[in-house]
């Protein structure tokens, strides 16, 4: 499907959610076998959550859990952490974010030396313990569905390292609400890792651009680099039409 029709589907539900495949195929003009099509490309891509009839926009307030995630759009964080552990020098010291993708840059990380890293993550920290860098688990409260550490005890450990760069993981990124996630509490953990970072880089695979969640976690020009997915095909990437004016790179 094209990405213009994709784009249009999501404003559509946007106006009306949940919506029927009649009322799309109505409203787009084509014929309701496309749009059962389009909308289970798009249900693959965790843009549209399917519903009797129809479709809906996935509820910004429900975090989708981190084993679920982790098999959404593999090949595509594989990419995005690959490229963005080639670019990390030997006596960096760095932190990682929460999240699938960031947990992919762990594992590109593990044959590494001279690193060090911080994190939240247990995953991130547990893939990191088969490797001979130096790693620092943030303490605090447990966050048992995304396995992480948040809290006052948390942002205050943050607070007395710095770091080089943090690698922010995100659930969406969209022109008018900007760079969000589900979770009040990570997002006051990620704040205090970017308060203390150099370079703060975003990791988002292609299906989050253009969309929001439920709270915003920090402004565009808090952001030194996004790293994300290229698409095919013609037309202006997603990536450009966010109102980003830092680095955009593109795997």
């Amino acid at each position: 499907m094209s990405t213009e029709r994709e784009k249009r589907i999501v404003e559509l539900l946007q106006e009306q959610s949940p919506s029927t495949i009649e009322e799309l195929a109505k409203q787009l003009q084509i014929s309701e076998v496309t749009v059962r099509r389009d909308l289970a490309a798009m249900e693959s891509k965790g843009l549209v959550a399917r519903t009797r009839g129809g479709a809906a926009l996935p509820d910004q307030g429900n975090e989708p859990l981190f084993v679920q995630r982790q098999r959404k759009n593999h090949d595509l964080k594989r990419r995005i952490a690959q490229y963005a552990a080639d670019q990390i020098r030997e006596g960096e010291v760095i932190a990682l974010d929460v999240g699938t993708t960031t947990a992919e840059l762990a594992k590109a990380l593990v044959k590494r030396r001279g690193i060090t890293v911080f994190t939240s993550s247990f995953q991130v920290a547990s893939i990191l313990s088969k490797s001979n860098l130096q790693v620092y688990m943030i303490g605090g409260l447990i966050r048992f569905n995304e396995m992480s550490m948040v809290g006052s005890i948390a942002i205050e450990t943050i607070k007395k390292f710095n770091f080089d760069r943090y690698y922010l993981g995100l659930a969406s990124i969209s022109k008018d609400r900007g760079l969000t996630d589900y979770s009040v509490e990570e997002a006051e953990v990620k704040q205090a890792f970017i308060a203390q970072s150099k370079q703060v880089i975003a990791l988002a695979d292609k299906t989050k651009l253009g969309t929001s969640s439920l709270l915003k976690v920090c402004d565009f020009d808090q952001l030194s680099e996004l790293i994300t997915n290229r698409i095919e095909g013609e037309g202006t990437h997603p990536a450009l039409e966010l109102g980003f004016g830092g680095k955009i790179t593109l795997v």
